[in-house]
Protein backbone atom coordinates (compact mmCIF):
# COMPACT_ATOMS: atom_id res chain seq x y z
CA UNK A 1 0.00 0.00 0.00
CA UNK A 2 0.92 3.52 -1.24
CA UNK A 3 1.62 6.38 1.40
CA UNK A 4 -0.50 8.40 -0.51
CA UNK A 5 -3.71 5.41 0.17
CA UNK A 6 -3.14 5.67 3.70
CA UNK A 7 -3.62 9.52 3.45
CA UNK A 8 -6.85 9.47 1.39
CA UNK A 9 -9.88 10.14 3.33
CA UNK A 10 -12.25 7.10 3.83
CA UNK A 11 -14.75 8.00 1.59
CA UNK A 12 -12.07 8.51 -1.43
CA UNK A 13 -11.08 4.89 -0.17
CA UNK A 14 -14.60 3.77 -0.52
CA UNK A 15 -14.64 5.14 -4.20
CA UNK A 16 -11.42 3.98 -5.31
CA UNK A 17 -12.83 0.23 -3.72
CA UNK A 18 -16.09 0.90 -6.44
CA UNK A 19 -13.47 0.88 -8.72
CA UNK A 20 -11.96 -2.64 -7.50
CA UNK A 21 -8.81 -0.80 -6.09
CA UNK A 22 -7.09 -3.08 -3.72
CA UNK A 23 -4.47 -0.62 -2.47
CA UNK A 24 -7.84 1.52 -1.49
CA UNK A 25 -9.13 -1.59 0.43
CA UNK A 26 -5.67 -2.28 1.66
CA UNK A 27 -5.82 1.04 3.57
CA UNK A 28 -9.42 0.60 4.56
CA UNK A 29 -8.54 -2.78 5.93
CA UNK A 30 -5.20 -1.16 7.78
CA UNK A 31 -7.22 1.75 9.29
CA UNK A 32 -9.72 -0.03 10.85
CA UNK A 33 -9.17 -3.38 11.78
CA UNK A 34 -7.26 -2.87 14.56
CA UNK A 35 -9.93 -0.28 16.08
CA UNK A 36 -12.70 -2.88 14.96
CA UNK A 37 -10.87 -5.72 17.07
CA UNK A 38 -10.31 -3.46 20.07
CA UNK A 39 -14.17 -2.55 20.00
CA UNK A 40 -15.67 -6.35 19.90
CA UNK A 41 -12.60 -7.66 22.09
CA UNK A 42 -14.44 -5.02 24.90
CA UNK A 43 -17.38 -7.10 24.78
CA UNK A 44 -16.49 -10.70 23.98
CA UNK A 45 -13.35 -11.20 25.77
CA UNK A 46 -12.28 -13.96 23.13
CA UNK A 47 -9.83 -13.07 20.87
CA UNK A 48 -10.21 -15.45 18.24
CA UNK A 49 -13.78 -14.98 18.40
CA UNK A 50 -13.16 -11.37 18.19
CA UNK A 51 -10.85 -11.63 14.93
CA UNK A 52 -13.28 -13.87 13.19
CA UNK A 53 -16.02 -11.21 13.49
CA UNK A 54 -13.54 -9.04 12.23
CA UNK A 55 -12.36 -10.45 8.80
CA UNK A 56 -15.69 -11.72 8.11
CA UNK A 57 -16.85 -8.15 7.88
CA UNK A 58 -14.17 -6.56 6.16
CA UNK A 59 -14.25 -9.63 3.99
CA UNK A 60 -18.38 -8.23 3.34
CA UNK A 61 -17.15 -4.73 2.41
CA UNK A 62 -15.03 -5.87 0.09
CA UNK A 63 -18.17 -7.86 -1.26
CA UNK A 64 -20.46 -5.39 -0.72
CA UNK A 65 -17.90 -2.46 -2.24
CA UNK A 66 -20.19 -1.55 -5.24
CA UNK A 67 -23.48 -1.56 -3.22
CA UNK A 68 -22.87 -0.05 -0.19
CA UNK A 69 -24.50 3.31 0.33
CA UNK A 70 -23.33 5.30 3.08
CA UNK A 71 -25.85 7.81 4.95
CA UNK A 72 -23.07 8.37 7.34
CA UNK A 73 -19.40 8.62 7.57
CA UNK A 74 -17.38 5.36 7.18
CA UNK A 75 -16.35 5.48 10.78
CA UNK A 76 -19.77 4.98 12.07
CA UNK A 77 -21.53 2.56 9.63
CA UNK A 78 -18.58 0.12 10.29
CA UNK A 79 -18.43 0.57 13.86
CA UNK A 80 -22.39 0.03 14.09
CA UNK A 81 -21.70 -3.07 11.68
CA UNK A 82 -19.29 -4.39 13.89
CA UNK A 83 -21.55 -4.15 16.96
CA UNK A 84 -24.35 -5.56 15.14
CA UNK A 85 -22.11 -8.59 14.56
CA UNK A 86 -20.88 -8.83 18.32
CA UNK A 87 -24.53 -8.56 19.27
CA UNK A 88 -25.67 -11.73 16.96
CA UNK A 89 -22.60 -13.97 18.02
CA UNK A 90 -23.95 -12.42 21.90
CA UNK A 91 -27.33 -13.69 21.30
CA UNK A 92 -26.53 -16.85 19.68
CA UNK A 93 -24.28 -17.77 22.84
CA UNK A 94 -26.91 -17.01 25.12
CA UNK A 95 -29.53 -18.78 23.33
CA UNK A 96 -27.26 -21.69 23.22
CA UNK A 97 -26.44 -21.25 26.90
CA UNK A 98 -29.96 -20.11 28.10
CA UNK A 99 -31.84 -22.95 29.58
CA UNK A 100 -34.60 -24.25 27.59
CA UNK A 101 -36.97 -23.82 29.73
CA UNK A 102 -36.50 -20.34 30.43
CA UNK A 103 -36.57 -19.28 26.79
CA UNK A 104 -39.68 -20.92 26.45
CA UNK A 105 -41.09 -19.04 29.53
CA UNK A 106 -39.38 -15.70 28.08
CA UNK A 107 -41.37 -16.54 24.68
CA UNK A 108 -44.65 -17.35 26.47
CA UNK A 109 -44.37 -14.53 29.14
CA UNK A 110 -43.66 -11.81 26.05
CA UNK A 111 -46.66 -13.21 23.90
CA UNK A 112 -44.51 -12.07 20.45
CA UNK A 113 -43.14 -14.85 17.96
CA UNK A 114 -40.04 -15.96 17.99
CA UNK A 115 -38.63 -13.59 15.38
CA UNK A 116 -35.14 -12.80 16.87
CA UNK A 117 -34.61 -9.86 14.05
CA UNK A 118 -38.00 -8.69 14.54
CA UNK A 119 -37.20 -8.38 18.28
CA UNK A 120 -33.44 -7.14 18.31
CA UNK A 121 -35.08 -4.22 15.25
CA UNK A 122 -37.52 -3.45 17.99
CA UNK A 123 -35.10 -3.54 21.35
CA UNK A 124 -33.10 -1.08 18.91
CA UNK A 125 -35.46 1.07 18.67
CA UNK A 126 -36.45 1.32 21.81
CA UNK A 127 -32.75 2.19 22.61
CA UNK A 128 -32.60 4.91 20.19
CA UNK A 129 -36.51 6.36 21.39
CA UNK A 130 -34.16 7.00 24.60
CA UNK A 131 -30.72 8.04 23.34
CA UNK A 132 -33.00 10.40 21.62
CA UNK A 133 -34.33 12.00 24.99
CA UNK A 134 -30.81 12.81 25.86
CA UNK A 135 -29.45 16.59 24.87
CA UNK A 136 -27.62 17.27 21.87
CA UNK A 137 -24.04 17.13 23.57
CA UNK A 138 -24.67 13.98 25.73
CA UNK A 139 -25.93 11.74 22.51
CA UNK A 140 -22.94 12.54 20.20
CA UNK A 141 -20.39 11.95 23.29
CA UNK A 142 -22.28 8.47 24.27
CA UNK A 143 -22.51 7.41 20.16
CA UNK A 144 -18.90 8.05 19.84
CA UNK A 145 -18.18 6.06 22.98
CA UNK A 146 -20.45 3.30 22.43
CA UNK A 147 -20.75 3.21 18.72
CA UNK A 148 -17.15 4.14 17.72
CA UNK A 149 -15.65 3.34 20.69
CA UNK A 150 -13.83 6.37 21.24
CA UNK A 151 -11.70 6.64 24.33
CA UNK A 152 -12.62 9.90 26.96
CA UNK A 153 -9.78 11.22 25.65
CA UNK A 154 -10.29 11.21 21.89
CA UNK A 155 -13.83 12.56 22.53
CA UNK A 156 -12.66 15.61 24.40
CA UNK A 157 -10.16 15.95 21.89
CA UNK A 158 -12.77 15.66 19.04
CA UNK A 159 -15.68 17.95 20.58
CA UNK A 160 -13.16 20.56 22.33
CA UNK A 161 -14.42 19.39 26.29
CA UNK A 162 -12.59 18.48 29.18
CA UNK A 163 -12.18 14.84 29.75
CA UNK A 164 -13.67 15.04 33.12
CA UNK A 165 -16.60 16.74 31.27
CA UNK A 166 -17.24 13.68 29.06
CA UNK A 167 -16.82 11.26 32.16
CA UNK A 168 -19.97 13.63 33.27
CA UNK A 169 -21.94 12.79 30.08
CA UNK A 170 -21.27 9.66 29.99
CA UNK A 171 -22.14 8.79 33.75
CA UNK A 172 -25.01 11.09 33.42
CA UNK A 173 -26.20 9.04 30.45
CA UNK A 174 -26.04 5.79 31.60
CA UNK A 175 -27.42 6.37 34.78
CA UNK A 176 -30.17 7.55 32.48
CA UNK A 177 -30.24 4.46 30.31
CA UNK A 178 -30.65 2.16 33.62
CA UNK A 179 -33.44 4.36 34.96
CA UNK A 180 -35.81 4.32 31.89
CA UNK A 181 -35.07 1.10 30.78
CA UNK A 182 -34.86 -1.33 34.08
CA UNK A 183 -38.15 -2.05 33.67
CA UNK A 184 -37.78 -4.24 30.15
CA UNK A 185 -36.46 -7.37 31.21
CA UNK A 186 -36.83 -9.78 28.20
CA UNK A 187 -33.64 -12.15 26.97
CA UNK A 188 -32.98 -9.49 23.57
CA UNK A 189 -33.15 -6.41 25.61
CA UNK A 190 -30.70 -7.94 28.32
CA UNK A 191 -28.54 -8.72 25.49
CA UNK A 192 -28.40 -5.03 23.62
CA UNK A 193 -28.58 -3.16 26.78
CA UNK A 194 -25.77 -5.30 28.12
CA UNK A 195 -23.43 -4.22 25.16
CA UNK A 196 -24.60 -0.79 25.10
CA UNK A 197 -24.55 0.06 28.82
CA UNK A 198 -21.14 -2.13 29.73
CA UNK A 199 -18.23 -0.44 30.69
Amino acid sequence: MSFQHKELPDQILLEECRRDSRLAYEALFDRYTPRLYKFGLKYLHDSQTTEELVMDLMLWVWNKRHSIDLKTEFSAYIFRAMRNSVISHLRKKVLETTPIDLLLNELAFSGKPADQDLEYKETESLYLEKLALLSPQRQKVFRMSREENMSYREIAQSMNLSVNTVENYMAASLAFFRTNLKEYTDIPTLILLAFLLGT
